[in-house]
């Protein structure tokens, strides 16, 4: 007996159009939802880092408290963390380069002073930092 042999092997074009429709749909709800998820892990990467400022500031002023009987604050918080955050690149103005973190530091130039974040989507942000009472602001774009 003999068998037919099939010489139509493979997929038809309607199939593979129908493939590629789908992997555009899977495609177009994917992405959106990526580039939330990587601004929402900026954004608790940056929480993170200034509540690590936020708690090295207080410990340099207990340890001026226990020194000099004063308390007071740290000009540059960046000096008091054991470890600066990876990007961070001293006091001065942002370079324009991704994850980049600075003190900027007024020296009576009539700004506050702040530190300052550039994300990889190079959006901006910065925190003020009061230097007689230890505290940073809100985030806010600019």
């Amino acid at each position: 007996m003999k068998m037919k042999i099939n010489k139509f092997e493979g997929f038809t074009l309607v199939e593979l159009i129908i493939v590629m429709v789908l992997l555009g749909i899977l495609a177009a709800v994917a992405v959106p939802k990526i580039g939330s998820t990587i601004s929402s892990s900026e954004e608790a990467t940056e929480d993170a880092i200034i509540a690590a400022l936020q708690s090295a500031v207080e410990m340099y002023a207990m340890d001026q408290v226990v020194n000099n009987s004063v308390k007071s604050y740290p000009s540059n918080p960046f000096a008091e963390l054991d470890k600066p955050p990876s990007g961070y690149s001293g006091v001065g103005s942002l370079s324009d380069v991704d994850g980049e973190w600075v003190f900027y530091d007024a020296n009576d130039d009539g700004i506050s002073n702040y530190v300052a974040h550039q994300r990889n989507d190079n959006n901006k942000y910065k925190w003020t930092y009061d230097i007689s009472s230890g505290a940073f602001g809100d985030r806010v774009a600019y």
